[in-house]
C-alpha cells in the first residue's frame, strides 16, 4: 500500500494547507511544511508537494507565495496603537493594491526630534508610508518623507472624520465634535478618489 507521500508525488501534486504529506520517520519537515505534536508532517501552503529521497526531506512549493513586502515599497495602513515614540500600523496595501493578507509594521517617531508621535497620527488614521526596513521580519515604515503621511485623519474625541483646516497651528477639524488638532498630513489630504483606488472600489 503506498504511503501518503507517494500519493501526494505521483497522483496529488497539488496540496492544500493542513494536508498530511507523511510522518518524520519518513520524510523531514522542509520548507513549506510543518511537523505536529504526533510527529506528523503537514502542508502549511499550496503548492506543490516535492519529496527529496536523499534529503530525507519533504518541502511544498507555493504556487502563489502570499503577499510580500519589500523595502521601498509605498504600503497604505492603519494606525492601530499609539505610543509616544511608536505606533503599530496595519498594512492594508503596497503599491497601489490591496493585500489579500494584512500585514503588522511599526511606525517610530520622526528621528532626532522629541515631538510626541500623536502629534502626527492617532489610532485610526488612514496613512502612507514607505517600508524602510524588514528586520527579522519586523516591518518598519516611514511617513516623513515629502508625499508620505496621513491621508485620512480620525477625531480622537468622537470617531467621525477630521476634514482639512488651517487654523493656527492646526491643520484638521472635527465637523461633528468641532475638534482642532494636528496630523502630518499629505497635500492631497481627504482625496475620496486616491483612497478607492487603493481600496479597489473603482472600475
Amino acid at each position: 500500500m503506498s504511503g501518503p507521500y507517494e500519493m501526494a508525488e505521483d497522483r496529488r501534486q497539488i496540496v492544500l494547507p493542513g494536508e498530511k504529506l507523511c510522518v518524520l520517520e519518513e520524510f523531514l519537515s522542509g520548507k513549506g511544511t510543518s511537523t505536529s505534536a504526533d510527529g506528523t508532517v503537514f502542508a502549511t501552503v499550496v503548492g506543490k508537494a516535492k519529496f527529496d529521497r536523499k534529503k530525507r526531506e519533504v518541502q511544498v512549493e507555493a504556487i502563489k507565495e502570499p503577499d510580500s513586502i519589500s523595502i521601498g515599497d509605498i504600503v497604505l495602513g492603519e494606525v492601530k496603537e499609539l505610543q509616544s515614540r511608536s505606533a503599530v500600523i496595519k498594512i492594508i496595501g503596497k503599491n497601489g493594491k490591496l493585500l489579500k493578507h494584512q500585514r503588522s509594521a511599526i511606525l517610530l517617531a520622526k528621528p532626532g526630534i522629541k515631538d510626541y508621535l500623536g502629534q502626527h497620527v492617532s489610532v485610526g488614521d488612514v496613512i502612507i508610508a514607505k517600508v524602510t526596513s524588514i528586520v527579522s521580519g519586523l516591518i518598519n515604515v516611514s511617513i516623513w518623507e515629502q508625499g508620505l503621511g496621513v491621508i485620512q485623519a480620525m477625531c480622537d474625541g468622537c470617531g467621525s472624520t477630521m476634514v482639512y483646516t488651517k487654523k493656527d497651528k492646526y491643520n484638521v477639524y472635527c465637523p461633528k465634535c468641532g475638534k482642532l488638532d494636528t496630523r502630518k498630513i499629505l497635500t492631497n489630504y481627504g482625496n475620496v478618489k486616491m483612497l478607492s483606488e487603493w481600496l479597489g472600489l473603482t472600475a
